[in-house]
């Protein structure tokens, strides 16, 4: 099998509410990039794009350009199980960490449908079925609580709460919250580095007293030595995104020792390189979870496929945000039931396109 053609489509979905997080984090809408990766014996690899300009630089233009101009016309003809040859060649261009984390995704997707599996069963097998989390953006603290009283109802037991603006505010929320959906539920926060060191101490050990399970990223990633001071001070783990966008930051942070569990997110480090991260992980004793990019159904399903299979994703994923669009690109909805995701038993991710909303959705 052979890869013939990478296709590269740019869509918007608008999200049901916007989402807000950290200093400037806001979005409305999924502008994402269908890829397809196209092969000669007509199976054709699946995966979605999230471009984040205010994270790894990428915008959905840029996305577009690399697939088209580089990245395409480096893997026509390898075979797309030949995982380890394309990111020799992607190695050769600096970053572009989405539109290589999709590209990687649809390769893993064909393989697996050329071998008739699910990704589930060829990524390590652990499992079918993944619990994930919900995740409350910044609002008021009556909406919040409502929203979260909302989803617990529907059967989440993890809640991850955006923090970082207020410290005052902050504290009350995850106050209420506990007083509101009881004492049972996990419940962590996301600072996404927006607290200095003094203010991330006090506040968290705040938070502590109210059950907080661990906190993202409190402050900047570049204070190594601030990081390692808030971790000594506080009792609980904290969790590392921005700082471990790949294997590499991985092994650094190891050595740090300032972080005790990763979010491995598969649109930045397709499989590929996620399965060097959480081999990592696991060797050093760190847990793992899936976290989000806010990606439709499509890229759902395949971050879902990756943390059911392997072990040390012991914490709920936060894969859950495709409930909050107004639509998807899937001709058949996820199944999720109290809180846990059930993935499909077809080859590969699952995911079966609806042409007629790519037709609707499409930016081109």
């Amino acid at each position: 099998m052979k890869i013939t053609q990478i296709e590269a489509i740019p869509f918007k979905i608008p999200y049901l509410t916007p989402l807000k997080w950290g200093l400037a984090g806001y979005l409305e809408a999924a502008e994402h990039v269908l890829v397809r990766v196209h092969t000669d014996d007509g199976i054709i690899g699946i995966a979605e794009a999230t471009p984040r300009p205010t994270i790894y630089g990428e915008s959905q233009a840029s996305i577009l350009y690399a697939i088209k101009n580089w990245f395409g016309p480096m893997v026509i003809g390898l075979d797309p199980s030949h995982t380890e040859k394309v990111w020799a060649k992607f190695d050769t261009i600096h970053w572009n960490p989405t539109a290589k984390g999709a590209i990687d995704l649809a390769l893993w997707d064909a393989a697996a449908k050329a071998r008739g599996l699910p990704l589930w069963e060829i990524l390590g097998g652990s499992s079918d079925r993944l619990p994930v989390s919900w995740m409350l953006g910044m609002r008021s603290i009556s909406e919040m609580i409502q929203e979260a009283m909302d989803m617990r109802a529907k059967g989440f037991k993890s809640f991850k709460v955006k923090v970082g603006i207020d410290p005052g505010k902050d504290i009350q929320v995850i106050k209420s919250l506990r007083e509101s959906i009881g004492p049972d539920v996990l419940i962590y926060a996301d600072a996404n580095m927006a607290y200095d060191v003094s203010t991330a101490i006090r506040t968290i050990k705040k938070m502590e007293e109210y059950g907080l399970a661990f906190i993202e990223e409190p402050i900047p990633v570049w204070n190594w030595r601030g990081r390692k001071k808030v971790a000594h001070a506080i009792s609980i783990p904290i969790m590392g995104d921005e700082s471990v966008f790949t294997p590499q930051d991985v092994a650094r942070e190891i050595d740090l020792g300032a972080i005790g569990i990763i979010s491995i997110k598969t649109p930045r480090t397709g499989y590929t390189l996620s399965l060097k991260i959480i081999h990592q992980a696991e060797m050093a004793g760190i847990p793992c979870l899936m976290g989000t990019q806010a990606e439709t159904g499509v890229g759902t399903l395949a971050s879902a496929h990756f943390g059911a299979a392997r072990r040390n994703v012991s914490y709920p994923s936060e894969i859950s945000f495709f409930l909050g669009l107004k639509d998807d690109l899937l001709a058949e909805p996820i199944s999720l039931k109290d809180g846990i995701i059930e993935l499909p038993k077809r080859p590969g991710n699952g995911a079966i396109l609806d042409e007629e909303k790519i037709k609707k959705y499409r930016m081109d």
